[in-house]
């Protein structure tokens, strides 16, 4: 199994400027971050440079994840929705420019009206009929993130409901390890390692990070209170075939942390084998 990394703790850079810090971190596998000023997924010839770059510096783009300043495909108010819509579907034509596959998707962000909940699950499943449609004729893969609580999809369920809902070999799911374990301790679901066997016939993606199980801290593996050891063992159960694509917070020091990410990695399946 190989690791990649967000380019989300580099999301303050030109992404451009930070290829080289990732090719002396030995790092192969990113998933990209749209954002202004970070990575700019609207102009066809900054992708075709950004694609020379990758290949230079020995990076491929596994995923790229949808963009999150703005964009809601859950919304009610249909021209934002359709607004969202159309930027997600930019960042999958950038990720098919760039020889990547997987669209990371939230099925919606927070629900102030939890009236409402209903009807933006509704307007969430009639984005991602839109959505799907358009990356299957693209042939990009879209895996459904589930989010934080309070979100559309803010348990596993919810997720494997929406994804079965759809039965298309192009929907599946990645799952986030770090809201996993919040949703897990607040409304007493599985947690992370339980809903591994849940969810293996649909698992094609994963954000690896870890916490306490009270906030979003996105911190590598074993700064928190998740039972890495459990889940490594389960990810082989399963037969995970996708990259362990570690999703974490910016630091201070960002060469240092990505030194650490690649320790941290070969360290949980070090354990693992050693465990045998």
């Amino acid at each position: 199994m190989e690791f990649g990394i967000s380019t989300m703790p580099l999301e303050d850079y030109q992404l451009k400027s930070k290829l080289p810090l990732l090719k002396e971190a030995g790092i192969k596998y990113i998933e990209v971050k749209p954002k202004e000023g970070h990575f700019n997924y609207h102009d066809p010839k900054y992708l075709d440079e950004m694609s020379k770059e990758f290949k230079r510096n020995g990076v491929k783009v596994i995923s790229m994840h949808m963009p999150t300043h703005g964009a809601d495909i859950s919304l009610i108010e249909e021209y934002d929705r359709i607004w969202s819509v159309r930027e997600v579907e930019k960042t999958a034509l950038a990720l098919l420019r760039l020889g990547g596959e997987i669209l990371v998707i939230h099925p919606g962000s927070e629900i102030e009206d939890k009236k409402m909940r209903k009807e933006r699950r509704k307007k969430s499943e009639q984005s991602l009929e839109e959505i799907l449609k358009f990356c299957e004729h693209w042939g990009i893969k879209i895996a459904l993130e589930n989010t934080l609580p309070g979100k559309i999809g803010d348990s596993i369920p919810e997720i494997l409901e929406i994804v079965r809902k759809f039965n298309s070999k192009n929907l599946r799911i990645c799952l986030d390890t770090g809201h996993c374990n919040i949703t897990s301790s607040l409304y007493n679901h599985s947690g992370v390692v339980e809903c591994l066997p849940e969810t293996k016939d649909y698992l094609y993606h994963l954000h690896i990070h870890d916490n306490f199980g009270k906030s979003d801290d996105h911190s590598l593996p074993f700064e928190g209170n998740i039972d890495w050891k459990g889940f490594v063992k389960s990810l082989k159960e399963i037969n995970y075939k996708g990259v362990f694509m570690f999703e974490l917070r910016k630091k201070t020091n960002n060469e240092e942390m990505l030194r650490t990410t690649k320790e941290s990695y070969l360290n949980l399946f070090k354990e693992e084998k050693n465990d045998r």
